[in-house]
C-alpha cells in the first residue's frame, strides 16, 4: 500500500476533520468548483531504505497536506484537526505553515509529515 492510499484512509476516517470537509480530501489539487474548507494532500519527496546490499526494503515520503479555506480561522481549525489525526497513527506533524493566496483570495494551512512504509 502507498503512504498515499494509507494517509487518504487515516484521513478521511477521522470523524473531526471530516465533520468539518466531508468527503472533500483530494490527491495533487482540488476540484475548482470544489466547496471549501477541503485538504489536498501530495507527496513532497521520498527517500528510499536500502539493505547493505543495496536492495529497496522500505521508504520514507514527505507528504504535504493543506486545508484550504475561504478565511485563516477555518483553515487552521481544519490544520489542527490533520495535525490531530496524524498524531492518532503516529504520523506526527514534522511542520506547519500558513499561506493566503491572494490571486485566489484563499487561505491555507500546510503540514508535513514523513511516512514510512515497507516494500
Amino acid at each position: 500500500m502507498s503512504a498515499e492510499t494509507e494517509l487518504y484512509a487515516l484521513l478521511s476516517g477521522a470523524a473531526g476533520l471530516t465533520a468539518l470537509v466531508g468527503t472533500r480530501i483530494y490527491p495533487d489539487a482540488i476540484p475548482e468548483d470544489a466547496v471549501l474548507p477541503a485538504v489536498v494532500y501530495a507527496r513532497a519527496s521520498t527517500e528510499p531504505v536500502l539493505s547493505v546490499s543495496g536492495h529497496k526494503f522500505a521508504e520514507t515520503a514527505r507528504l504535504t497536506i493543506s486545508a484550504w479555506a475561504k478565511t485563516r480561522t477555518s483553515a487552521a481549525a481544519v490544520g489542527d484537526q490533520v495535525e490531530a489525526a496524524l498524531l492518532s497513527a503516529w504520523q506526527p506533524a514534522l511542520d506547519r505553515s500558513s499561506v493566503f493566496d491572494g490571486e485566489v483570495g484563499l487561505y491555507a494551512a500546510t503540514v508535513a509529515s514523513d511516512w514510512f512504509t515497507v516494500s
